[in-house]
């Protein structure tokens, strides 16, 4: 008999560190592959369908933007002209054939509005649905109109109450309706529609009038025409008035340095013009004449020659 065959066993290795290393990996990303990754393609479908929708919405001329309408003060005043709105409309221009569904749009319309000189405040902006936007501004009403010197003559530059330059230049004043005062004297150069002007002078101007004419003692006593701040913080002569305010028949009023200094000597506003009432209401003229109001007590008359030579 053959002799027989020693059956041998040989051990199995098993599955190596490669594979045992996939195992593991692939059992960690399973449930990513089954349930995360399915939600994450999903979801990704649907933001891009809304985006889609939207896009498509917006896009729609059922919400184009007409001209947006602007809600002015009524009765405007008699000065008030159709280009002035125009210009105020043209701030806004862009918005008419956008989407009303634009979430920026109202405040687009808003910062247009209120780089506008003619406007100086946005009250409001508002979308009226499908294609409507309405706006609500305050007018920068004229204040003053300065005074300077062209080749081809004056130049009058209206200013509002902030002395903010307004779009609207004229060649003679006064102009009907505006009844404001110019003021002259100031040597700085214009700025553009829109900044206040460089020289504070025109403000300090501007104030005196408020002042002035919140008296109604005074505004219906004295029609002030022009304020002259060619001495303006004493570049002429320290010991005159920084301001002199020009009324009709040949009045001139000296009043001081501009309001709120507070340097020895110069009276309160409030003195100023109590004083003052106090002056008209005893029924003093004022034609042909000068009034000082710097100094405390009465105030200071002197003649003037009138414009016909007569001395008053």
């Amino acid at each position: 008999m053959g002799k027989r065959r020693q059956a041998v066993r040989v051990k199995s290795s098993g599955p190596g560190h490669r594979e045992r290393l996939l195992d593991l990996l692939s059992a960690a990303w399973r449930p990513f592959v089954t349930w995360v990754l399915p939600s994450v393609v999903l979801l990704t479908l649907c933001v891009g369908g809304l985006y889609l929708c939207r896009s498509y919405v917006v896009a729609s001329e059922k919400y184009r933007v007409v001209a947006p309408k602007l809600a002015l003060p009524e009765p405007k005043p008699q000065w008030w002209e159709k280009g002035f709105e125009k210009q105020i409309n043209r701030a806004c221009a862009f918005a008419e054939g956008a989407s009303i569904l634009e979430k920026s749009l109202l405040q687009q319309i808003a910062d247009g509005y209120q780089r506008c000189p003619w406007v100086k405040q946005v009250r409001w902006v508002k979308k009226q649905f499908p294609n409507r936007v309405e706006a609500s501004i305050l007018i920068r009403w004229p204040r003053a109109a300065v005074a300077l010197g062209a080749r081809r003559g004056l130049r009058y530059y209206l200013v509002g109450e902030d002395a903010v330059r307004l779009p609207k230049t004229y060649q003679h004043w006064p102009q009907p309706g505006l009844n404001v005062p110019f003021i002259t004297g100031t040597g700085a150069a214009p700025p553009p529609p829109g900044r206040p002007w460089p020289e504070r002078s025109v403000l300090h101007a501007i104030e005196i009038v408020g002042v002035l004419k919140s008296s109604n003692v005074i505004k219906n006593s004295v029609n002030i025409t022009a304020v002259d701040v060619s001495n303006y913080e004493g570049r002429l002569d320290r010991t005159k008035s920084e301001f002199l305010v020009l009324a009709e028949n040949n009045c001139v009023i000296e009043w001081g340095r501009a309001p709120g200094t507070d340097k020895p000597g110069e009276l309160p506003v409030e003195e100023k013009i109590a004083k003052f009432e106090r002056f008209l209401a005893e029924g003093n003229p004022t034609s042909n004449r000068t009034l000082d109001l710097r100094f405390a007590g009465r105030v200071v008359v002197s003649r003037r020659y009138g414009t016909n030579g007569d001395n008053g």
